[in-house]
């Protein structure tokens, strides 16, 4: 799981989101998902870029660990349809 910490520095929505996100890049990956998904939160965090794309950029930093381009756009098009919900 992610960094605590980190992930209170964020807002709640954006929290959920990133929850949503790992637990879908689980889905395409299995179990390592969430250490490979952890990595990934930590370079973004350190970033700092919150702003209204942010979120958009994670989910592009995750699909860029998937090693199938089908598997990215895949992926980028589950991520489009949760953050429309």
């Amino acid at each position: 799981m992610v960094d605590q910490s980190a992930l209170n520095k964020l807002s709640p929505a954006t929290k959920l989101r990133v929850v949503q996100l790992n637990d879908l890049f689980v889905e395409f990956v299995g179990p390592i998902g969430w250490e490979i998904s952890e990595d990934v939160f930590a370079q973004w965090i350190c970033g700092e870029k919150f702003g209204p794309a942010a979120i958009r950029h994670y989910a592009l930093a995750l699909s860029e660990q998937l090693d199938l381009d089908s598997d990215r756009q895949s992926f980028l098009q589950k991520v489009e349809k949760l953050l429309l919900q």
